[in-house]
């Protein structure tokens, strides 16, 4: 068995040496990788029966290191011998992208610029270094205000170091076997940035994640000690808003002060059948499992009350499931569940912002404006008793279900049916929202309902959306006139007026994408 680690290179005059490893003669005019790591991607060996499974296992395996341009195995069987060949050509050691689009999130359509520089077998084991650089505008209402749009800029960049294999003291046995799913450890600094009409939030990270895959179609990830740093700027009135809500019972404002968070994060992703094809039944199922704070629990904090950081500790879980089912050529029905739940056991009793639930949007509930929607029965009203949804809602708890039928019309143009269902809760009473918190016996009554029509434009490349939402059942309105056909639907806080503007019952969403 032959390993050409440069097959596409020809010096005149030059030899290749060799070097053996495991049986496998291995074909350098310069000797790059290391033979134990590539060893590792290899699952054909002499003496074995040719197997076509392992033949195109090492190519994909070698292929998910990300240093080689191609990979061939071919099978020489001439002067009554069976020899394996694996010709392999290196991928260029320094590689720069760069990528402009447009993106939506939350809001409306805006311009992102993604950079990456990448330098590949840094240490010759294979490991790639990564820096990547993102910024990217948007167009969102304020977590304070819905009347207007609002420049919102989010900035980042970070520093990988990735190796193709677990940095863990497992034996040299374990690591062979863990070959075939393809393990990574990736190694990261990160800086993110966050500039919204009513704060600035700036963080620091550092994670240690292994992944590893089965059959390119599940798909794990595990992150130990994932750790941030994070500082808020906050405008007057939000925070006047924040400190009105802290002596009111709700400490919000804690997850806006100089804090540090820590995680240990599980995901799983598995994909059936290629989940969004037209042709076939797809399916995808996402779970994750997160455990904040942990680490305090081992090592204390005394540390972070001498530097005055907030601190949180929670357990968080979600799960995803996602089905697409063609009826025709032309025409497919999709259809989506999500829900978690977040639970603080800190003293504070709360989450960092970006760890609690928000519903509503494009890709939400969408007769919604994005994340205003919840949580529970509560029925938001300004100081003269007026419906507001002016500001954001998080959960703790969340449900969120959507059916959505598609229909090709010609060319690029389509069409979508929709309804989508569902909230955010709280685990606690809140005074300064009441009705918010989940109850077993009564949370199905809080369901919202959201229906709609679709326009979609399939440039191949992207899907351009423009949804229009209706709120059907909306939860913040007493019980018996939740309905938008119930009598008292359109009465006093919730008709529209001069007074409360912001009462929209048919929300626009823009996309870009399928939501879901």
């Amino acid at each position: 068995m032959n390993f050409f680690t440069d097959a596409n290179l020809k010096i005149s005059g030059a030899k290749r040496k060799t070097a053996s490893f495991n049986l496998v003669n291995y074909h350098f005019f310069s000797k790059k990788y290391s033979a134990k790591i590539l060893d590792r991607r290899v699952f054909i060996y002499p003496g074995q029966i040719y197997s076509l499974s392992n033949t195109l296992l090492t190519q994909r395996q070698l292929a998910n290191i990300d240093n080689f341009k191609f990979i061939n195995v071919n099978y020489d069987s001439t002067g009554g011998k069976f020899i394996a060949n694996i010709y392999t050509s290196p991928l260029s050691r320094y590689q720069i992208s760069n990528e402009f689009g447009i993106n939506v999130t939350q809001g409306f359509p805006g311009p992102f610029y993604n950079f990456s520089l990448t330098k590949r077998n840094v240490f010759r084991s294979l490991e790639n270094v990564e820096l990547s650089a993102r910024i990217g505008i948007e167009g969102v209402a304020s977590a304070a205000n819905t009347r207007n749009i609002y420049r919102s800029i989010e900035a980042g960049a970070n520093l990988s170091f990735i190796f193709p294999q677990f940095l863990l003291p497992v034996s040299q046995g374990l690591r062979v076997k863990l070959g075939k799913f393809n393990p990574r450890t990736r190694i990261q600094l990160g800086y993110g940035f966050t500039d919204r009409p009513e704060y600035r939030r700036t963080n620091l990270s550092l994670s240690n994640n292994y992944s590893w895959e089965n059959d390119r179609r599940d798909q794990f990830n595990i992150a130990f000690g994932e750790v941030k740093l994070i500082r808020s700027d906050l405008e007057d009135d939000f925070r006047a808003r924040l400190e009105e809500l802290e002596m009111n019972g709700n400490n919000l404002i804690n997850s806006f002060e100089p804090s540090f968070v820590s995680s240990i994060i599980f995901t799983g992703t598995f994909n059936f059948n290629n989940y969004g094809t037209f042709t076939t039944n797809s399916a995808y199922i996402r779970f994750l499992l997160e455990s904040g704070g942990t680490l305090l629990n081992i090592g204390g904090t005394k540390v972070l009350d001498d530097f005055g950081l907030e601190y949180y500790k929670f357990f968080k879980v979600s799960f995803d499931y996602r089905k697409h089912k063609p009826i025709d050529k032309n025409t497919r029905l999709a259809y989506k569940f999500t829900t978690g739940v977040a639970i603080s056991y800190s003293d504070n009793k709360i989450l960092p912002y970006e760890k609690y639930f928000f519903v509503g949007g494009s890709n939400s509930i969408r007769g919604w404006r994005p994340r205003r929607l919840g949580p529970g029965a509560y029925t938001p009203l300004d100081s003269l008793g007026v419906l507001d949804y002016s500001f954001e809602q998080q959960g703790e708890v969340f449900l969120e279900s959507s059916f959505e039928l598609r229909r090709k019309l010609f060319g690029i143009f389509g069409a979508a049916l929709f309804l989508d269902l569902g909230n955010t809760w709280t685990l606690r009473e809140d005074p300064t929202r009441p009705g918010a918190k989940f109850e077993f016996d009564d949370f199905f009554t809080e369901i919202a309902i959201a229906a709609g029509l679709g326009i979609r434009f399939d440039f191949s490349f992207l899907v351009l959306r423009f949804d229009a939402g209706l709120k059907v059942v909306d939860p913040a309105r007493s019980k018996g006139n939740r309905f938008i056909f119930s009598r008292g639907f359109n009465d006093p806080p919730f008709q529209k007026g001069e007074t409360n503007p912001d009462l929209e019952p048919l929300i626009f969403n823009i996309g870009i994408g399928y939501p879901f």
